[in-house]
């Protein structure tokens, strides 16, 4: 505990005294979200003035626009993607930038005086192993929109696992009315990329709304959705091994969920799929384990692994490719799709002519985008709408 005496302690009241004098008729509020000061008085009228407000706004032609205060800032910078944008002072220690983004996602790092921060006021996500502000420019596409769709829940679990000898964590999405299903729910375990944690399909990839909007038009059939941390670590030599998580799926994920849920057991009751780092998680796991899993999606997504290796590893690729007639006689779906801009998209092609020439069917996916969030999103959404159904999609 911090102790003062009354000396400090008076002028630390004249300090506060003058600084908000100073202050008075700029309206920037005085307190702010993360801070050491008191907590702002909750006032819907100084929240909705332009003053006090930060954020994304747009302005009356549409054009995004990002508002922040930043106390005795110099330079303020805003990193997205490739590209680097400098911040106007418009008022005293209120700074605006106009942004010329098309509507979607956008990773963005925030630069005050060339230090990264993060700002409480902008989206706050999990990405390249740190929290990290991203961008939601709008309109939104509808599929992404949280209308009056029916809600599911949200579950954040904890339980050891005998793979890694440590604590683990996931996120389980359940399905509205989930408790009032009389029959076990088929499955679907969802993995993140590189740098990444078990939140991101939630706060980045919106993977509630997408299945939510889709079930309340009858395009997806109701599933639980379970999403692990894949950055999995062993001892201290060996460091990050995301090669484990088929095992970790195996031996600890699958029987934790279905001794606290209610999921189907069945293969046929059992998908796996994941973006970038996770695709290759999915790929290893189901054709290493083709007993196990029917459903297979890929999204900016690998048949092969490229992480830790010199060259690209398709061992566990090896039995389908053996008799690839019988092995994908049984799977219901293999769903590859990448962004036409991904910096990856030549492994997809080389993975293409490995599909063709071994007679290995798959829904196959280019969007337009790279490899980000948008691109993701849209895997997502093509590939819910394929999951679990009856009829076998080629």
């Amino acid at each position: 505990m911090l102790h003062l005496n009354r000396g400090a302690l008076e002028n630390a009241e004249k300090l506060e005294k003058q600084e908000s004098g100073e202050r008075e008729g700029t309206g920037i509020p005085q307190d702010q979200a993360l801070s050491f000061h008191r907590p702002r008085p909750i006032s819907l009228t100084a929240i909705h003035s332009p003053a006090h407000s930060q954020g994304v706004f747009y302005r009356e032609d549409g054009a995004p626009y990002v508002r922040l205060w930043m106390k005795n800032a110099c330079d303020v910078e805003l990193a997205v993607g490739r590209e680097k944008y400098i911040f106007l002072e418009v008022e005293r220690d209120v700074w605006e930038l106009t942004l010329e983004l098309e509507a979607g996602y956008y990773d963005a790092v925030l630069l005050v005086d060339g230090v990264e921060v993060l700002s409480p006021w902008l989206p706050i996500g999990f990405g390249a192993g740190h929290p990290r502000n991203f961008l939601e420019i709008g309109p939104a596409a509808e599929y992404l929109e949280r209308g009056d769709a029916p809600r599911g829940k949200l579950c954040h679990e904890y339980f050891f696992s005998c793979v890694t000898g440590r604590e683990e964590t996931c996120l389980v999405y359940l399905p509205p009315d989930y408790e009032k299903h009389p029959d076990p729910l088929p499955v679907l375990y969802l993995q993140h990329g590189y740098g990444e944690n078990e939140t991101a399909w939630v706060w980045q990839g919106r993977i509630a709304a997408i299945l939510e909007n889709l079930l309340a038009k009858g395009r997806a059939k109701p599933m639980v959705i379970v999403m692990a941390d894949g950055m999995l670590y062993g001892t201290e030599e060996d460091g990050l091994c995301h090669a484990r998580y088929p095992e970790f799926l195996i031996r600890d994920l699958i029987p934790f969920i279905g001794r606290n849920y209610r999921v189907r057991e069945d293969r046929e009751g059992r998908a796996v799929a994941g973006l970038s780092m996770g695709s290759m998680q999915a790929s290893m796991a189901a054709f290493a384990h083709p007993e196990l899993f029917a459903w297979i999606g890929l999204f900016g997504g690998f048949l092969r692994n490229y992480i830790g290796v010199e060259e690209a590893d398709g061992t566990h690729l090896q039995e389908a490719l053996r008799d690839p007639e019988s092995f994908f006689g049984q799977n219901r779906l293999l769903f590859r799709s990448i962004g036409r801009e991904d910096v990856f998209f030549r492994f997809f092609l080389e993975e293409d002519q490995i599909c063709s020439d071994n007679g290995i069917p798959c829904v196959r996916r280019v969007y337009d985008g790279g490899h980000d969030w948008n691109v993701w999103r849209r895997s997502a959404h093509d590939f819910l709408q394929l999951l679990f159904q009856e009829e076998k999609r080629e």
